[in-house]
C-alpha cells in the first residue's frame, strides 16, 4: 500500500491510469470471488451490478444534474443492492449450472434494457435523444470530489488515491468477513452442502447474503470504473465482461484470498503486453492466458505460496490460504 501510494510521484501518468484499472478490477474480482471461491457458485451475471454501479449515477447526472461523486457512487451501490436482493433471492435457490444459467439470463435481460433503449424511455424525448446519441451509453464529466472541483491536470492523481482507499477498504472488509463465522459457514456450504444443512447452517440465507455483498462490492468497482473512463456502455453490463472477471479470478486462484487481486493485475498486465501486437491482440492475450493456466493450474497465487513456503522452510499448508476444501496445495 505504501508503494502504491508513492506511485503517482515516481511514474508516468499513463502508468497511474493502468494501475487504477488494475485496482478497480481487483475490487470487482474480490467481490466475485466471495461467490466463486468461497461459496462455490459460478456467476456469469455479476457484470450487471458492475454496470448498475455506473449507470444509476450516470442517469442522475444526465437527467437530474447531479455532479457529486459521492452521490453518484452511493446511488449505484444502493440500486445494485436492491436489484441483487431480488435476483439473488431467486438465483440461490438453485446450484451449480442452474445457478450459472439463471445469473446469465438475468444479465442478458438487463443488458437488453440498455441496448434496446427501454431504460431510457421513462425520461421521454430527452431520454430517447441521449439513447440515440450514445447507442445506449452515457458520457460522464469529472464529478466533484468532497465538494471540490478538481482540475483536469490533477484529477487522475487525486482519483487514483480515491480508488486506492476503496481497494484497501474492500480488501479489509472481505478479509474480516471471511474470518467471521459467516465466512466459515459459507465455505462449509461450498465443501459439503448436505452436511452443512444437517448441522444447522441456513445454506440458502448465507448464499443470498453472499450474493448481495458480492453485488455491492461489484457496484463499487463499477462506479469507480465509470468515473475513471468517463463513459458507460451496455458492454459493461453483458455476460462477456462477467466471463472476463471470472477468467481473471481463476487465473489468480480462487482459494487464496489474494488470488483475485493477483489475477486482476495479471490480466491488466497481459492486456498491456498484448496491445503491443494490435492486429492480433486477442490471439496473443488468449495464448498468454492459456500458457499461464497450464503452467500454474492452481492459479498464480500458487507460485507465491510455494515461494513463501520455501522461505519459511516448510511445505505448503492449507493455512496459507483462506478456504481449503480439497487442500490442492498441501503436498510438499
Amino acid at each position: 500500500m505504501v508503494l502504491l501510494a508513492c506511485m503517482p510521484l515516481a511514474v508516468n501518468p499513463y502508468y497511474v491510469i493502468v494501475m487504477s484499472y488494475a485496482l478497480v478490477f481487483s475490487i470487482a474480482c474480490l467481490g466475485l470471488n466471495l461467490l466463486l471461491g468461497h461459496a462455490g457458485l459460478l456467476s456469469l451475471g455479476h457484470a450487471a451490478y458492475f454496470g448498475l454501479g455506473a449507470y444509476t449515477g450516470g442517469f442522475l447526472f444526465t437527467f437530474g444534474g447531479v455532479t457529486s461523486f459521492e452521490v453518484y457512487l452511493a446511488s449505484g451501490i444502493v440500486c445494485a443492492a436492491l436489484v441483487a436482493s431480488v435476483l439473488g433471492f431467486l438465483c440461490v435457490r438453485t446450484t451449480r449450472i442452474f445457478f450459472t444459467i439463471l445469473t446469465l439470463a438475468f444479465t442478458q435481460m438487463l443488458q437488453a434494457l440498455f441496448i434496446g433503449g427501454a431504460a431510457f424511455r421513462p425520461f421521454g424525448k430527452t431520454g430517447k435523444g441521449f439513447f440515440l446519441i450514445g447507442n445506449g451509453g452515457l458520457y460522464l464529466p469529472r464529478f466533484t470530489l468532497a465538494g471540490v472541483d478538481v482540475g483536469p491536470e490533477r484529477f487522475i492523481t487525486v482519483f487514483f488515491y480515491v480508488i486506492l482507499v476503496a481497494f484497501a477498504g474492500s480488501a479489509v472488509l472481505m478479509w474480516r468477513l471471511l474470518h467471521l463465522p459467516f465466512g466459515l459457514a459459507l465455505r462449509a456450504t461450498r465443501d459439503n452442502e448436505t452436511r452443512a444443512r444437517f448441522i444447522g447452517i441456513p445454506v440458502t440465507r448465507h448464499r443470498w447474503a453472499a450474493f448481495v455483498i458480492s453485488a455491492v462490492v461489484m457496484a463499487l468497482a463499477g462506479g469507480l470504473f465509470g468515473q475513471l473512463v468517463r463513459q458507460i456502455t451496455p458492454q459493461q453490463v453483458g455476460w462477456f465482461f462477467s466471463a472476463e472477471l471470472v477468467v481473471a479470478t481463476m487465473l489468480g486462484g480462487t482459494r487464496a484470498f489474494g488470488g483475485p487481486i493477483i489475477g486482476a493485475f495479471a490480466i491488466v498486465a497481459l492486456t498491456e503486453l498484448a496491445l503491443r501486437f494490435p492486429l492480433s491482440h486477442h490471439f496473443v492475450l488468449g495464448m498468454l492466458v492459456i500458457g499461464v493456466a497450464f503452467t500454474c493450474p492452481g492459479g498464480l497465487s500458487e507460485i507465491g505460496a510455494r515461494v513463501w513456503a520455501r522461505l519459511r522452510g516448510r511445505p505448503i499448508a492449507v493455512e496459507d490460504f483462506v478456504g481449503g476444501g480439497e487442500r490442492p496445495w498441501s503436498r510438499p
